[in-house]
């Protein structure tokens, strides 16, 4: 087996957003929406936009950051490439970690949904979804886009076709009192609903594998966001339209219950069979940007070097998909949807931080501008940075305590290890073969810019 070396370009502009739209409507629209109106009542569909905003404003630096370094472990990259020690560990490890916890809310999910239409243990749905991911990702990025793009063409058929059928539905009563919680619920919400928009970031994790890395990635970023926005919209407001709140808030399959209450049990069978299928999309996608960091680090020498071995003839990193997979099913085994939803929050908002100071340095650096600028920087970075804060902080001190504790364990793992010469400083990533036509960089960007998407800022 091959080891240390760059992945194949194989993602185009539409496998690229299958893997981010497929990456976040699962586990979001299927799982999140309950819990998200029994937190904000009637007013679910405003804490999906206001988590939208703050998506989008993290998103557009990171989409700037993606194709100037479209390199395995999106953030990781960033980090890696413009910020000293011990930043660039924190940052993979930190990033590795959210996808770890919030793992067990998405295969649990799944084992839900499949309860709900086999009646097989959720635990034992979880761990079957868990090894079939892991089988596709084994055969290479090819193969698993082109499965991502399939399924996820299929989840967006339905879930549209939730909103059209069931809005005339919909009941003025159950939109009252709108507020039961006030604007804390509101809040609440809004940080559950924020991870429901976790999806962009894997289409930066990936960008090694994008081909013309510097118009698509950005592209790819934004079309990831607005689509899911328009389908939250509309599926959260029918749930909450024809099923009160504090069933949805109760339910352990929350889109069932809501179908099955205009269509009864056949649309709610159908609705089951569409969730398992879009929650597994959303599996695959995580075990990819797992994968991708411990590729990246193990590369760099943060991890052992053993984990970044790709396979010759499938072009996928093995070692790293085994070791995410082996995680991803204990944690499924032993944790429950609640508290891995939480923790893999409280890690989420911490990954896009640094990311956002990197830029900042970059910024201050100058140089060439890429392909896609971010708008208004100075406002957009300062708004982005008091958006992380406040979730931080509202999450509560369990899941930041428990956030910390995996940073510091795994720091004080990587500085043991640094002692006795088993890891190193990172590599910085330079010469980036960003676009496959041309090869030009310089210090500071990946990729020449080209067709400039944006340029002001």
């Amino acid at each position: 087996m091959s080891t240390e070396q760059g992945l194949r370009r194989e993602l185009r502009l539409r496998g690229a957003i299958a893997l981010g739209v497929g990456g976040t409507i699962g586990g979001g629209i299927f799982v999140l929406v309950g819990s998200a109106a029994g937190k904000a009542g009637p007013a679910a569909p405003v804490a999906f936009v206001v988590a939208f905003v703050a998506a989008l404003l993290i998103a557009l630096p990171y989409a700037e950051l993606s194709c100037r370094y479209p390199r395995a472990g999106g953030g990781y990259a960033f980090v890696s490439a413009l910020l000293p020690r011990p930043w660039p560990f924190l940052m993979g490890w930190g990033f590795w970690g959210s996808y770890v916890f919030m793992s067990g809310f998405i295969t649990l999910g799944f084992g839900g949904y499949l309860h709900a239409l086999t009646g097989l243990p959720p635990r034992l749905g979880a761990l079957l979804v868990i090894v079939a991911t892991i089988a596709v990702n084994l055969r290479g990025m090819r193969m698993s886009a082109g499965a991502q793009s399939l399924v996820v063409g299929a989840a967006v058929a339905t879930l549209v076709g939730f909103g059209v059928f069931g809005a005339p539905h919909v009941s003025a009563d159950n939109f009252t009192p709108f507020l039961p919680h006030g604007i804390t619920g509101v809040a609440a919400a809004a940080m559950l609903a924020f991870l429901s928009y976790a999806g962009f970031d894997m289409v930066a994790a990936a960008g090694e594998e994008v081909k013309s890395p510097e118009r698509t990635l950005p592209r790819a970023i934004i079309a990831t966001l607005l689509t899911v926005l328009g389908l939250y919209l509309a599926v959260t407001t029918v749930s909450v339209g024809v099923l009160s709140w504090e069933t949805l808030g109760e339910s352990a399959a929350p889109l069932s219950d809501a179908v099955a209450a205009f269509s009864g049990d056949t649309g709610k069978r159908v609705l089951a069979a569409a969730a398992t299928l879009t929650i597994a999309a959303t599996c695959n996608a995580v075990l990819v940007v797992m994968s991708r960091i411990v590729f990246a680090m193990a590369r760099d020498g943060l991890l052992p070097r053993r984990l970044s071995a790709v396979g010759p003839h499938t072009g996928a990193p093995w070692a790293a998909v085994l070791c995410s997979g082996a995680v991803v099913g204990a944690v499924a085994l032993t944790l429950s949807v609640e508290r891995t939803a939480e923790v893999g929050g409280f890690l989420y908002v911490w990954h896009f931080v640094l990311p956002m100071a990197a830029l900042v340095v970059l910024r201050r650096r100058g140089g060439p501008a890429p392909s896609f600028r971010t708008p208004a920087a100075p406002v957009v970075l300062t708004l982005a940075f008091g958006i992380c804060a406040l979730f931080l902080v509202s999450g509560g001190w369990q899941p930041a305590l428990a956030g910390l504790g995996w940073l510091a364990v795994g720091y004080a793992g990587h500085w043991l290890a640094v002692r006795r010469g088993g890891a190193g400083r990172p590599a910085r990533p330079t010469a980036q073969d960003g676009h496959d036509e041309h090869d030009g960089h310089d210090e500071h960007t990946a990729v020449r810019p080209q067709n400039r998407i944006d340029s002001s800022g």
